[in-house]
């Protein structure tokens, strides 16, 4: 990133990277490579969508799931819109679920599919008004080059009724060119919140602002010495604040490709390590 460059929101990075190089890989995800201009586009298009929805600045938008493309999508498609990405543990029991809901106010929640049963014990006791849904598997090549872990080997169902596609939405949104309205959005906006484990009381809700994620990306980019030609390994959770860093944030601000696993698993890592030349892993 050039030293001369004004401060912006993260997800201004990712636009820089879709229009300097639109077909380079983001992100690889078990053989399937998604495009810096996949990745702009589809959360543009989620954005717009969370807008026709009624989400506004400053507004809490739920993530609940694992490690996926997805998550990205929507982490940005939640960003660009000035609203604020609360990520929930894809290991929360239903009581741990209405807490933080409740506590947000969340009215969207945008969850993988298999954690949608947890969603439906609490949605009556929260204030969630619509549910968007992921499925792992949507984004599997068909011939991965890597192995795919049991979970993700599950023929996919149909959604509930009243649960809507978030990748679907992404996808056919792009073709047709939707953009979300713009938002002045002000580096000490609210991004994040992320809670604490709990560990001496109830988890409480940390807010970061845009100017934080970026500061806190630029300084662990520069410590890696990560670069735009590098391959980093995306392994720890993306919903904890550590993965998120890793994985969602620093290679949008440097424009370095990341492989992207649902978990560890000690040969998808080695196979990935050989495949693409990972120069980066946390």
């Amino acid at each position: 990133m050039p030293a001369s460059t004004p401060d912006q929101p993260l997800h201004e990075h990712l636009r820089r990277h879709a229009r300097a190089k639109p077909d380079a890989p983001a992100i690889h995800w078990y053989g399937r490579a998604l495009t810096w201009r996949e990745l702009n586009d589809w959360s543009d298009a989620l954005g717009a969508h969370l807008q026709s929805l009624g989400v506004q600045k400053g507004d809490p938008v739920a993530l609940f799931m694992n490690n996926c493309p997805q998550y990205v999508v929507a982490h940005y498609a939640i960003q660009k819109i000035g609203a604020i990405v609360c990520p929930c543990g894809p290991l929360n029991k239903a009581h741990e679920l209405q807490y933080q809901l409740d506590d947000l106010k969340a009215r969207v929640i945008i969850s993988a599919d298999n954690l949608l049963p947890i969603v439906d014990q609490v949605r009556a006791q929260t204030a969630l008004q619509h549910v968007l849904a992921v499925r792992y598997t949507d984004l599997l090549p068909a011939a991965p080059t890597l192995n795919v872990p049991p979970e993700l080997q599950t023929p996919a169902q149909p959604l509930p009724a009243g649960v809507l596609d978030a990748l679907q939405i992404a996808q056919h949104g792009a073709q047709s060119g939707q953009r979300p309205r713009y938002e002045n959005i002000g580096m000490d906006d609210v991004a994040l919140m992320t809670y604490t484990s709990g560990t001496t009381g109830l988890p409480k809700g940390a807010m970061l602002s845009f100017g934080n994620a970026l500061f806190k990306t630029t300084v662990t980019a520069q410590a890696a010495g990560l670069q735009a030609h590098d391959v980093s390994l995306s392994v720890a959770p993306l919903y904890h604040i550590a993965g998120m860093l890793m994985g969602v944030n620093t290679p949008v601000l440097v424009g370095a490709t990341q492989v992207l696993l649902f978990r560890f698993a000690p040969v998808a890592v080695l196979q990935a390590i050989a495949q693409h030349g990972v120069t980066h892993w946390y």
